[in-house]
C-alpha cells in the first residue's frame, strides 16, 4: 500500500521548544480516509498543520508521496493539497464569487461548470448568490469546503469539518466524503472530536496522546492509576492482563465490547459491569449505545445485533470485555 505521509522520528517543537508532536513512525495511506482523534491538547490540530505543510517539522524526517520533504520546499507541497480549517474565513462577495477568485487564482478554466458542480454536491446551490457574510456556520463551512474541493487537491485536509453543522448536515458531509474518496480516489485526513463519528467514518485512525500516537481508538478512555493487575478510575475497577504495570489512562475499542441482558460466565469475561442504555443512534449504518455503568461505556453494534438483544432506552444491559481488550497508557 502506497503512503501520502510517511513520518520517521519526526518531532514538532513550539517556538518556546515545548515538544508537540513526537511519532516515531506514523503513515497516512493515500487513497484512504484518515481519522485523527484524541483530546484537546492532543496535537490533532498542528499534525494537520504540518501536513499541509504549513509547518515544517523540527527534527525527523517527512515524506510526501515517497519525496522527501524539504524546509525550503513547503509552498511547492502547499499546493499540492487542501486544508479547511476549524473556522474558514470567507472575502468579500458572494459564494460564487469566493469559488470563482480561488479558480482564477490556479488558472482554472470552465470555471462557471465547476462552481455549478460543486455547489450541487455539497447542496449549497441556494447560496451560491449569497453573501459570505449571510452565511450561517454551517453554510460557511460548506462553502469553505466547496472553495478547496473544486481545485482537486491530492490530499484533502478537514479540521473538525462537523463542528457547525446540525445533524441532517453533518450526515450529507459524511456520506458525500465518502463518495469524494471513492470518486476521485484522493486521500482524505480529517479530525474530530467525535471519537465513534471517526471510527465509523475512517478507513484508518489515528489516535494522539500528548502529541504521540497511542495504538488505541480513545473512545472508552478511564483516567486512573494502575495498581496490581487492576486499573481504577474513580468509579471502576478493570482487570488487566499481568504484564501491565503502569500507566494513567485505560481505553477499550468498542468492538471489543461485548453486551449481554445477562451476566456471562465468569471465565467468559474477566471484566463485566451492569448499567444502563442511555443512548441508542444509528452510526453510518451501525448502531451506536451508549451505557452508564458509572462510567459511560460505549458500544457499536449491528441492527441485528440490536434486534437481538431486543434493548430500548433505560434498559438494564451488562458490558463485558477481556483483560486484554484494555490498553493501558
Amino acid at each position: 500500500m502506497e503512503n501520502s505521509y510517511q513520518f520517521n522520528n519526526a518531532q514538532f517543537f513550539y517556538a518556546n521548544n515545548k515538544l508537540a508532536l513526537s511519532l516515531h513512525e506514523l503513515n497516512i495511506a493515500a487513497g484512504k480516509t484518515t481519522g485523527i482523534i484524541g483530546e484537546n491538547g492532543s496535537g490533532k490540530s498542528t499534525l494537520l498543520n504540518v501536513l499541509a505543510f504549513l509547518e515544517p517539522i523540527s527534527r525527523g524526517e517527512l515524506l510526501f508521496n515517497q519525496q522527501n520533504v524539504k524546509r525550503n520546499e513547503l509552498l511547492q507541497y502547499r499546493r499540492r493539497v487542501g486544508f479547511l480549517a476549524q473556522k474558514p474565513f470567507m472575502l468579500y462577495g458572494t459564494v460564487y464569487d469566493n469559488i470563482n477568485l480561488a479558480l482564477k487564482i490556479h488558472k482554472k478554466k470552465q470555471r462557471a461548470e465547476k462552481i455549478k458542480q460543486i455547489v450541487k454536491q455539497l447542496e449549497i446551490s441556494h447560496c451560491e448568490q449569497k453573501e459570505a457574510k449571510q452565511l450561517s456556520g454551517g453554510e460557511l463551512q460548506k462553502a469553505a469546503l466547496a472553495r478547496m474541493l473544486v481545485l482537486e487537491p491530492e490530499v484533502v485536509l478537514l479540521d473538525e469539518p462537523f463542528s457547525y453543522l446540525d445533524q441532517s448536515s453533518a450526515e450529507l458531509l459524511e456520506y458525500f466524503l465518502q463518495s469524494y474518496v471513492k470518486r476521485t480516489g484522493n486521500t482524505l485526513v480529517f479530525s474530530t472530536h467525535d471519537r465513534l463519528q471517526g471510527y465509523a467514518l475512517a478507513d484508518e485512525l489515528i489516535a494522539l496522546a500528548d502529541g504521540k500516537q497511542v495504538l488505541t481508538p480513545l473512545i472508552n478512555l478511564f483516567h486512573g492509576e494502575v495498581k496490581g493487575n487492576k486499573f481504577y478510575s474513580a468509579n471502576l475497577c478493570i482487570h488487566l492482563p499481568g504484564n501491565i504495570k503502569q500507566g494513567q489512562h485505560a481505553s477499550i475499542a468498542p468492538q471489543d465490547v461485548i453486551l449481554s441482558t445477562e451476566k456471562l460466565g465468569k471465565n467468559s469475561m474477566r471484566n463485566q459491569f451492569n448499567g444502563r442504555v442511555v443512548m441508542i443512534s444509528e452510526e453510518m449504518g451501525n448502531v451506536r449505545i451508549n451505557i452508564d455503568t458509572g462510567e459511560i461505556f460505549k458500544a457499536i453494534i449491528t441492527f441485528q445485533a440490536l434486534k437481538d438483544l431486543n434493548l430500548t432506552l433505560g434498559d438494564n444491559v451488562w458490558v463485558n470485555f477481556k483483560s486484554n481488550a484494555v490498553v493501558v497508557f
